[in-house]
């Protein structure tokens, strides 16, 4: 019995049967999915059994959109990629005419030419999931109640401690980094409610406006 399985799992891994014939891509939209197909040609007419599927996995998972992705047999001859695509959260200007993807974890995935929608306009040098600036910047705009949130036309970072935000009628809220969030927010709403047009809460114990 023993070997009429051994020979039996050598006819599978031989046979053109079970040969990979298709590569089936699922989850896309900022990737193209005969990009991420490529990642298992190496595959394409062997024993779909000889597919390493962890290899073809990390392969994808190198893109840069790719956020998780899952890789099994389809039986008998096809390989599913399932991707699950980074969403963007802020939108970098770059060169002027185009915008930088980052996802909430700072990750640079794509570049598009308009901003879309619910997606945070933000000024950084730098943007990347390393970059203090990115960090700083998300961590305001993930703490900013939605009465604030609502008013902000877009963000300005120059530097990890100088969180900028700029409103939509044309006052600022110097925010400093992304500390004490919630003590900031609520020095914040009062002197913006009092009209100042200038309002610096970095050290919300001693706010300044103007």
């Amino acid at each position: 019995m023993v070997a009429v399985a051994v020979l039996a799992f050598v006819l599978l891994w031989a046979t053109p049967l079970l040969a990979v014939k298709d590569v089936r891509v699922a989850g896309t939209s900022v990737l193209d999915p005969a990009e991420v197909a490529s990642a298992a040609d190496d595959y394409l007419d062997q024993s779909i059994l000889r597919a390493d599927l962890d290899a073809i996995a990390a392969e994808v998972a190198s893109l840069p959109p790719v956020k998780s992705v899952e890789v099994s047999r389809s039986w008998p001859t096809a390989i599913r990629i399932e991707v699950t695509e980074r969403e963007p959260y802020l939108a970098v200007p770059s060169g002027g005419e185009t915008f930088l993807m980052v996802d909430s974890e700072g990750v640079v995935f794509d570049e598009v030419a308009e901003i879309p929608a619910s997606t945070w306009n933000a000024e950084l040098d730098s943007p990347g999931p390393e970059d203090l600036a990115t960090a700083e910047t998300i961590a305001v705009l993930q703490a900013l109640p939605s009465d604030l949130a609502d008013e902000v036309e877009h963000v300005a970072t120059p530097s990890p401690a100088a969180v900028t935000l700029y409103l939509e009628d044309g006052r600022t809220l110097t925010w400093g980094d992304g500390s004490k969030n919630d003590e900031k927010a609520l020095v914040a709403l009062r002197l913006l409610e009092s009209g100042y047009e200038h309002v610096d809460v970095s050290a919300p114990d001693a706010p300044s406006v103007s």
